[in-house]
């Protein structure tokens, strides 16, 4: 296997990997970053009511503002504002061999061509709409956490007042906390780098879980892998900035393990298609898919490389290329599955694109 991404994958996460449209279910719903009330301003103020629920003559039988789940999404993950760095259009969805960068979506779960059928997944199953999967098969839309898993994201910082700041504040870090959260970070004394000071919030201003800290251009740690900087210019008492930490809202854990008893998510709606070393030497004729749920040389094959390679031609990993999103990741216990090879949404077009 190499470390090529090219523009096939653009087009072939519409075969296999059935997964994030952008993990286990969190005790508290709704209550995960951004799909709830920030202190911000209204592009990035979520609430129940506003945004995706209406109580009275709401568009079909589940309350929402919009008709259909995938419209519901789209209303906010298309054009600009918060989502837009998630947008995610109709066109985006894979019609193989022709178009796409995403999974397809409001699309027919079933379908032979593709090895896909219905996911035995109950959680799954129930959110196929109009026999169609659709943005909420595979999301959870109301709980992100770290023990369904997913590649974790902090949003870029946005302003949320106008005080006259004109100096920059850049999230960064990589998040770890067990659910999402959104940071708000106050400017408390005005001044320059280095001279300017702020404090800042995980519950929107309630209380505070650092205070009196200096200003640097170098990041500062708050907490669960989540950093900010401060870029040059001047700092307003009282300015905010807020940025999310969060992991990608997955319904299911991810695909893990062997194919008989391991973890299901791309593998249960395309299980006819998954298959091991073994019975890739002893093919029946029917279509299927690269050997996903072993290790590499399996069987004690010798025909797989020790670590992939990435698109430069070097080992993954310190000496690669520096573009993690376009390596070949193995499961924890190092073996391939189909998100070894497949992006689920913004598949590059080729593997020096670094997608989000």
């Amino acid at each position: 296997m190499s470390g090529q991404r090219g523009g096939v994958f653009g087009i072939a996460v519409g075969l296999v990997g059935l997964v994030v449209a952008l993990s286990p279910v969190g005790t508290a719903r709704a209550s995960d970053p951004p799909h709830w009330k920030s202190a911000s301003i209204p592009e990035t103020s979520i609430s129940c009511s506003k945004g995706c629920h209406q109580l009275h003559q709401a568009s079909g039988g589940t309350l929402t503002a919009a008709p259909g789940n995938v419209v519901l999404c789209q209303s906010c993950h298309s054009g600009p504002g918060l989502a837009s760095a998630l947008a995610i259009a109709s066109t985006d969805g894979a019609v193989p061999g022709v178009r796409g960068s995403s999974h397809a979506f409001d699309a027919p779960a079933v379908n032979a061509a593709y090895g896909a059928a219905m996911p035995s997944n109950p959680e799954l199953q129930l959110r196929v709409m109009g026999n169609n999967v659709v943005c909420s098969t595979c999301h959870d839309q109301h709980t992100a956490t770290l023990a369904i898993g997913g590649t974790p994201r902090i949003s870029p910082a946005k302003k949320i007042t106008a005080l006259g700041s004109t100096g920059i504040v850049s999230s960064g870090g990589t998040f770890s906390g067990s659910s999402g959260f959104w940071y708000l970070v106050e400017v408390q004394a005005a001044g320059a780098v280095g001279t300017a000071r702020f404090r800042w919030s995980k519950d929107n201003g309630t209380s505070w879980m650092g205070s009196n800290l200096l200003t640097a251009a170098t990041a500062t740690t708050l907490d669960s892998g989540v950093t900010v900087a401060f870029g040059a210019g001047n700092y307003v008492v009282g300015e905010r900035w807020e940025f999310s930490g969060s992991y990608p809202f997955l319904r299911a854990a991810l695909d893990s393990g062997d194919n008989a008893t391991g973890v299901r998510f791309c593998r249960d709606c395309h299980s006819a298609w998954a298959q091991d070393h073994t019975a890739a030497h002893t093919w029946d004729g029917t279509l299927k898919s690269h050997p996903v749920g072993v290790g590499l040389n399996a069987n004690g094959g010798g025909y797989d490389r020790a670590v992939p390679l990435d698109a430069s031609g070097v080992a993954q990993g310190g000496a690669g290329d520096g573009n993690k999103s376009n390596d070949l990741r193995l499961d924890a216990g190092g073996r391939v599955q189909c998100l070894s090879c497949h992006s689920p949404h913004f598949a590059p077009g080729n593997s020096a694109a670094v997608t989000p």
